[in-house]
């Protein structure tokens, strides 16, 4: 067909159309480039993709914003680099203790909230004891004592699974609460691209 040898401003034309055989050219004419860029950094094929789609749907409902005549690799690149560092900092921030953060922290230099060691640990405390009190006691046996879940389960007489959900949702609670005090966003990503 003739129009898959059209250059991407012409595709991107047709698509602000409504054409959304042009843009399914142009999806297929990327797709694959963007995969294998992706999977140096993101080992997982079903992560690369998901991103991939985000951002071609971000491409199609953002359309008519495109009025430059080249190529529109050099856009899907830095796109999909921008996305790939949210991807790593989320996935830090969800794997990163609370008390690593607030140790990371006091090597920042953070000018709006000069809080000490001290004003943090108790902070962190005073939110630790809004968790119930199983909640709280699993996720010090898991945090402050270092016990696998396999332990603490068989200590307590709970289901991993239990103990499981009890640490991800201290987790989730705390950092909720703990981030108008830390700044959580000191998670620099060093992955070279391009």
């Amino acid at each position: 067909m003739a129009s898959r040898n059209l250059p991407d401003h012409e595709l991107l034309q047709r698509c602000r159309e409504g054409n959304t055989r042009a843009f399914d050219l142009l999806f297929e004419r990327y797709f694959n480039k963007l995969n294998l860029f992706a999977l140096k950094y993101i080992r997982q094929q079903s992560v690369t993709e998901e991103l991939i789609m985000d951002l071609m749907l971000k491409v199609w409902e953002k359309k008519d914003n495109f009025q430059e005549e080249g190529s529109l690799g050099p856009y899907l690149f830095k796109a999909l680099k921008n996305s790939m560092i949210d991807y790593f900092r989320k996935k830090e921030l969800s794997t990163t203790p609370i008390c690593k953060l607030i140790e990371d922290s006091l090597t920042q230099d953070t000018t709006n909230e000069a809080v000490s060691y001290n004003e943090l640990q108790k902070i962190y405390l005073d939110h630790l004891n809004q968790l119930s009190p199983q909640r709280k006691l699993v996720f010090e046996m898991s945090r402050h004592e270092n016990l696998t879940y396999h332990q603490i389960a068989t200590n307590l007489n709970l289901s991993v699974k239990t103990v499981e959900s009890h640490v991800s949702a201290a987790l989730h609670f705390l950092r909720k609460k703990m981030s108008s005090h830390v700044n959580l966003i000191i998670i620099i990503v060093t992955v070279h691209f391009l």
